[in-house]
């Protein structure tokens, strides 16, 4: 890589290690010739690796993959150019990195983001616009409906969304009340087409979210509910029951239960 040609771009940078055969050193120098050259696409997949923040001000840009990494030290994001960010179990040795990087990408059209604190409560959602967001992905550890209803409000033209809990929650700690519901965002009333809810466990909050997308996305096509595997069939005929009673504002709406 040092040796090629600086004139040339590298338009496509991946690199994935899970075990200590390279130095920190060498992959932040990696990363950055190839931030040089005009990087469109980077992957990086590793265990031991903090993230080279020079990644986070490329304008060159285009998609991001990030996945089992560190991120410290984060002074400034500007990714003017990325559209596509998936962070896999990225690891934020601060609650409010998250936000910054979101912050940072102004015209992202497809959001992944398995992550286990659902955006660290530092975060307002309602602080962020994603006029270009179209599809997005969240697999959360403690999922938050007050907080997600606020993010959907910054999402204008979301089209497809999938969310997977990775823990019951208990209803008591997040009740969908009149301040996230009172107004209903404008992808629910005009774009969005899907929604995925997986690992479902029925709690009284989990069901009023649902409701309260089927009650609002008026060209929804599909609804589908992904029971938890711990659930019983007893409770899951309950859960089914509920939903499926409410009156959908979509004439074309279809509800599958999994």
């Amino acid at each position: 890589m040092l040796s090629r040609d600086v004139t040339q771009p590298i338009r496509n940078f991946r690199l994935k290690f899970e075990y200590p055969s390279c130095d920190e050193c060498d992959v932040e120098l990696w990363l950055n010739t190839a931030i040089q050259r005009q990087v469109e696409r980077i992957e990086l997949h590793s265990r031991i690796t903090t993230l080279p923040i020079g990644i986070l001000t490329c304008a060159s840009l285009v998609v991001l993959k990030l996945e089992f990494l560190i991120v410290d030290r984060i002074l400034t994001v500007h990714l003017p150019a990325l559209k596509t960010l998936y962070l896999m179990r990225v690891v934020f040795a601060e609650d409010e990195y998250l936000g910054m990087i979101l912050s940072g990408c102004p015209n992202i059209e497809d959001l992944q983001i398995n992550y286990y604190s659902y955006f660290g409560l530092e975060f307002s959602p309602l602080a962020i616009t994603f006029r270009n967001l179209i599809q997005m992905k969240l697999s959360v550890y403690d999922c938050k409906w007050g907080l997600l209803v606020g993010l959907l409000k910054s999402c204008p033209l979301l089209q497809i969304l999938v969310i997977r809990k990775e823990k019951k929650s208990a209803s008591v700690l997040d009740p969908l009340n009149q301040c996230y519901t009172q107004t209903v965002s404008g992808c629910l009333s005009s774009h969005l087409r899907a929604c995925t809810i997986k690992n479902f466990h029925g709690a009284d909050v989990d069901i009023q979210f649902a409701i309260y997308i089927l009650q609002n996305a008026s060209l929804l096509k599909k609804m589908t509910i992904c029971c938890s595997s711990s659930s019983r069939k007893g409770d899951r005929f309950e859960i089914l029951k509920k939903i499926s009673k409410v009156a959908r504002i979509s004439t074309t709406c279809e509800l599958l239960f999994e």
